[in-house]
């Protein structure tokens, strides 16, 4: 895993097309998106504000040359970082990649001195919360967000991240 740079923005937003392409607005995690905001999202002016901003980092996972997944966390505050989602190819799920942005992300935010991991993701998806949920976080609530003018039902989950237990699944 390595993070995103300014090199990667134009194979960061064909991943992102040909994942969107892939997985379709009603797959999990895409949940509010439509072609017009997944475009904007991989358009290379949207990219490379993402990429050069200090409170988000975007974590990418490759075969070979090729771009197979990402995760993009940012910060809520000092302590506190949020882990904004996993994307990984359809083709590519059940592989590992999943769980291998997911522990790059963790040690990254324990590696920025943050305490705490937070993440959301659609009521609905209960193969997100399980693999969450298999990583360590625990639900603490739900609240609704506007996605694209609809609201959307979200479960929070939480994980701490100083510990002296074992902290990665």
């Amino acid at each position: 895993m390595a993070a995103a740079s300014s090199s990667d923005i134009q194979p960061l937003g064909g991943f992102i097309l040909s994942a969107w392409d892939e997985a379709g607005p009603r797959a999990w995690g895409w949940t509010g998106a439509t072609d017009a905001s997944i475009h904007e999202l991989a358009s290379a002016d949207y990219l490379r504000q993402l990429v050069s901003n200090p409170n988000l980092k975007i974590l990418l996972a490759r075969h070979g040359n090729r771009i197979v997944g990402f995760a993009a966390s940012r910060r809520v505050d000092a302590r506190r970082i949020e882990l904004a989602g996993i994307i990984v190819s359809e083709g590519e799920t059940g592989m590992g990649i999943g769980t291998a942005l997911m522990n790059a992300s963790l040690d990254s935010a324990l590696a920025g001195g943050f305490e705490e991991m937070i993440v959301k993701t659609e009521t609905f998806n209960t193969r997100a919360i399980g693999f969450y949920e298999s990583k360590g976080f625990k639900r603490v609530g739900n609240e609704t967000e506007e996605v694209e003018g609809k609201s959307v039902s979200l479960v929070l989950l939480k994980r701490k991240l100083r510990n002296k237990g074992p902290w990665r699944g």
